[in-house]
């Protein structure tokens, strides 16, 4: 295993997405408390730090999506997997050295994104609003969201020995998961009751209509379950600052990456390689 991770790790000072991904993360991280600052100069309007600061879980999955399909898909269009297997690595310590590696990327890009956003972000829109825990909580979260991304990602590109195929899977997929979010959000966020114009004696008068699309007491639960476990809809309460159950969200992230993992390895035992 470790000379499977030595090996990643040189690759990856080579890798040039690595790199574009690395130096993206840090321009956003430094442009966006600038723009925040530049906003709040114009408006007058107050802006704190904490507006924007967790975007960078929206970043992390695209990003993901295109560094793992690429980096995993050279292994397999250079013949490096087969080559491996053949010196006589175990499968699983292949599979389980590209996800460490990638889940380490994924890290490592959230703190490039939040380091200077801290730094620049800090002097010139002051402390976070929330409460320390709330931000410890959040970081934790969009943490587990990189992993839990990487974890999907990774599967799917240990699986399909085609780069090209995988990329555009790996992307769509993430594109996917963030329009279910935001879908869920939608449903959750519809008011009981919406103003409308009726007919009465008066004439046209507005009046407050039961919502069709309002979810009862079962169904919200049902909705906000899957709100809470999907990764997408985790980005959207991330990136919204509004979580109802923030605490279970690395949690059920967790659950997920365990079963993609185990699901990735049994199934790339059993892939014939080619």
């Amino acid at each position: 295993m470790s000379k499977l991770l030595s090996a990643n790790a040189i690759r990856l000072k080579k890798d040039r997405f690595f790199w574009i991904g690395m130096i993206f993360m840090l321009a956003a991280g430094i442009s966006f408390p600038i723009m925040k600052y530049i906003d709040m100069r114009q408006t007058q309007i107050i802006n704190h730090i904490d507006n924007g600061f967790f975007v960078c879980a929206l970043f992390i999955s695209i990003v993901m999506a295109v560094f793992c399909s690429l980096f995993i898909g050279t292994e397999y269009s250079d013949g490096t997997i087969r080559n491996k297997v053949i010196v006589g690595q175990k499968r699983v310590s292949i599979y389980l050295a590209n996800l460490i590696t990638c889940s380490a990327v994924s890290i490592v890009m959230c703190a490039m994104f939040f380091i200077p956003h801290l730094s620049i972000g800090i002097p010139l829109l002051g402390f976070f609003e929330m409460n320390t825990k709330m931000v410890l909580l959040f970081v934790i979260t969009v943490f587990m969201l990189a992993i839990v991304f990487t974890s999907i990602f990774t599967l799917i590109s240990m699986l399909n020995h085609n780069k090209a195929v995988t990329a555009i899977i790996c992307i769509l997929l993430a594109f996917l998961f963030l329009i279910i979010g935001a879908q869920l959000n939608k449903m959750l966020s519809e008011p009981e009751t919406n103003m409308a114009m009726a007919m009465t004696e008066n004439g046209l008068e507005y009046q407050e209509l039961p919502n069709a699309k309002f979810l009862d007491e079962g169904e919200r639960k049902t909705v906000q379950f899957f709100y809470d476990l999907l990764p997408g809809g985790q980005v959207v309460q991330c990136t919204s600052l509004e979580a109802e159950n923030l605490s279970v969200l690395p949690v059920y992230s967790l659950g997920i990456s365990i079963l993609t993992t185990g699901a990735g390895v049994f199934f790339f035992q059993k892939k014939e390689l080619r």
